[in-house]
């Protein structure tokens, strides 16, 4: 972006459709009483979403398990080499349409045929890129069988692309139980076509179709459940032309960070290492992609109803860090300390090899759970420009350690490289939010000490509970597996509940949790009552 306003500035009255979209009308500072109904409405939204995104990851974790132990690690590093160029594509050409409609005070038929046509635009640009690239590629990896499966793969982000935009009315409404069973679809067609390959074919071919079976699955479903006419026009384009210049050159420099670890891995690495460290990010990535990201769409709702009361979004915002990094913390810590017999479980002895790397991968996420939030609120106040910004900086930062690292060390290098890289960029990010909303980085940092605490005692505990894991197999090993689970959750979660109480009782995770447990337990005991 070009302006020059300084960030975290107030806000002008309005905004032009050159600032973002359709116009903001000044209004009122919100009352109480609205506040509490825009909470509980993005609860409920994050709830479903959430449980959409867990029962889909579940699916998905499912799907990988049973790939795993019918596939070898070389066909799925064939696969994430081919991905990995369509994913940068796909992230370069991304376009935040669904975000610019939720922004918009009201979603017209116009701004609905202009979100359509630039999705049709951009996929056909997308297949003409990804079909242009995918020869050189596979030259420059030395595979001739890289070039087909990448422009078959290509067909899957042009059909995210085409999803029926009338959904954004439920979005907008903060109302996700549609995109639950879209979702959750998608994936049982996934699950249904790769597998069922996978067993007949025993190929990488069958990774491939279930890749683009979802997203075809998902397409049909969105304009069942949200029925639009397509219509070609660009009558509104202006209204995405502001984002679309910034999200473009933030997405191009944001694609390159996603994937160049397996870029420079697939260079220097065999495909089974490359594999195995896929499979271990996919994994070390489930939670995140789980709990954090489905939170996003209901905060850009919830932040917008709030972008007029500085004071009330600057403490939305730190109330939600917070409680995601109270929920993610201990997940990433469990993955992490519990790597070696989960993946002994679940996968087998041929994917030994890759439980290191998924518990240094776990660790990795847990810094940037800190400033997760931070793009719904840069959205809201039209600073978008920050993207760009931490996007080149991070890209300073990991693409000297990941080539130094992968050359030098290969895996280990770039899985080393990931934990610093999370380190710099949370720090990063801390201080992007201070420019604005103007809270100190240690103020954004001193909400989190009850979690940092109670995810001390949780590790220790798993620490002493470890040992008796080894030399389980089999049905053993899993009982072991979630009793040690249970174990550690209960004991964070009476921790952080005696460090809230100490604390004062203050607005938080712990306090919401605790009103709904006293307000749903006299329910639960009567119905138990009458079981």
């Amino acid at each position: 972006m070009t302006t020059t306003e300084p960030i975290g500035a107030p806000r002008a009255p309005a905004e032009t459709a050159s600032q973002g979209g359709a116009a903001f009308d000044r209004v009122d500072p919100i009352s109480e009483a609205a506040v509490k109904g825009i909470t509980a409405r993005t609860v409920s939204g994050a709830a479903w979403l959430v449980a959409a995104r867990l029962g889909t990851r579940a699916i998905d974790f499912v799907t990988l398990l049973l790939l795993a132990n019918v596939l070898l690690p070389g066909d799925f590093g064939m696969v994430a080499v081919a991905l990995t160029l369509v994913q940068i594509i796909e992230a370069i050409l991304e376009i935040p349409v669904g975000q610019v409609l939720v922004r918009s005070h009201t979603i017209t038929r116009d701004l609905l045929d202009a979100a359509f046509t630039i999705g049709l635009l951009r996929g056909i640009v997308l297949a003409v890129v990804i079909a242009i690239c995918a020869e050189p590629f596979a030259i420059l990896y030395h595979d001739v069988r890289l070039a087909p499966l990448i422009c078959f793969l290509g067909v899957a982000p042009a059909a995210r692309g085409l999803t029926s935009p009338a959904m954004t009315h439920f979005a907008k409404a903060i109302d996700f139980r549609r995109d639950l069973l879209i979702e959750l679809s998608g994936k049982v067609a996934t699950l249904g076509c790769s597998v069922s390959l996978a067993v007949a074919t025993r190929s990488y071919w069958a990774i491939a179709f279930g890749t683009v079976a979802g997203p075809m699955a998902m397409l049909l479903l969105s304009y069942a459940f949200a029925p639009y006419r397509p219509r070609l026009s660009l009558a509104q384009w202006r209204a995405f032309a502001h984002f679309v210049g910034w999200s473009t050159a933030a997405q191009l420099v944001n694609a390159l960070n996603w994937q160049i670890g397996r870029l420079l891995l697939g260079r220097f690495v065999s495909k089974a290492d490359l594999g195995a460290y896929s499979l271990a990010l996919d994994i070390a990535g489930l939670p995140e992609q789980s709990i954090v990201r489905p939170i996003g769409r209901p905060l850009l709702s919830a932040f917008a109803a709030l972008q007029h009361d500085h004071q009330r979004l600057v403490a939305a915002y730190a109330r939600t860090t917070n409680s995601i990094l109270t929920i993610g913390l201990p997940v990433m810590l469990g993955l992490s300390l519990l790597a070696e017999p989960a993946v002994r479980l679940a996968l087998g002895a041929k994917w030994q090899p890759s439980w290191p790397i998924l518990q240094w991968l776990a660790l990795a996420v847990i810094p940037p759970l800190l400033t997760a939030p931070l793009g719904s609120l840069a959205m809201v106040l039209g600073r978008t420009e920050i993207f760009l910004r931490r996007n080149l900086i991070e890209l300073a930062v990991s693409a000297p350690l990941f080539l130094t690292g992968a050359y030098f060390y290969g895996t280990y290098g770039v899985v080393a490289a990931h934990l610093v890289i999370g380190t710099a960029m949370a720090f990063t990010s801390t201080m992007l939010v201070r420019r604005l909303t103007h809270i100190p980085v240690h103020r954004q940092l001193s909400g989190s000490w009850r979690t940092a605490c109670a995810g001390g005692g949780l590790t220790l505990v798993l620490l002493a509970l470890r040992p008796y894991l080894h030399g389980l197999t089999g049905l053993s090993l899993a009982v072991g597996l979630i009793a040690c689970a249970a174990i550690a959750v209960a004991s964070y979660a009476a921790l952080l509940l005696l460090l809230w109480r100490l604390d004062g009782e203050p607005p938080g995770i712990e306090a919401t949790l605790t009103r709904w447990v006293a307000a749903s337990w006299p329910t639960i005991t009567r119905r138990a009552s009458g079981a």
